[in-house]
C-alpha cells in the first residue's frame, strides 16, 4: 500500500502538478490549501510525510512546521518545505524541518527527495 503524503500548497496548478507527479508514483495524496484540515490529518496518524509551502494564507508553513515538530506525536514525520522563499534554508533550521525543496523545481530531484523520505518511514 502506497505512503500517505500531506501536501500543502495554496496555488492550485502547484497542488495539482505535485499531486500528480506524486500519484504516478504510486503514493497516496492529501491535498490541502491551508493548515488547518492538516493538523486533523496529522493527529489521526494519516500522514507518512508532508510537503509544505511556506507562503500560506492564515497560518504559514514556517510555524506550521514548528508546530509538527515540536509535537510528541508528530515530530518524527518528515516535513520537506517547497518554497521559492530565498530565506528557505534559514527556515528550515528555524522551525526543524528535514529538507527543501526549492521552486520551480526539476521532476527528477523533487521525486529524488520525495523517494528518500518515503523509504525511510517504518
Amino acid at each position: 500500500m502506497g505512503k500517505n503524503v500531506l501536501v500543502i500548497e495554496d496555488e492550485p496548478i502547484i497542488a495539482e502538478m505535485i499531486s500528480i507527479i506524486l500519484e504516478i508514483q504510486g503514493l497516496n495524496v492529501i491535498s490541502l490549501s491551508d493548515t488547518a484540515r492538516g493538523r486533523d490529518k496529522l493527529l489521526n496518524k494519516e500522514v507518512d510525510l508532508v510537503l509544505l509551502d511556506l507562503n500560506l494564507h492564515g497560518e504559514g508553513g514556517e510555524e506550521f512546521c514548528g508546530y509538527i515538530k515540536g509535537h510528541d506525536d508528530l515530530k518524527d514525520i518528515p516535513v520537506i518545505l517547497v518554497s521559492a522563499n530565498i530565506d528557505i534554508e534559514q527556515i528550515k533550521e528555524q522551525c526543524g524541518a528535514n529538507d527543501i525543496i526549492r521552486k520551480p523545481f526539476n521532476i527528477d530531484d523533487f521525486m529524488e527527495k520525495v523517494s528518500h523520505y518515503v523509504e525511510t518511514v517504518v
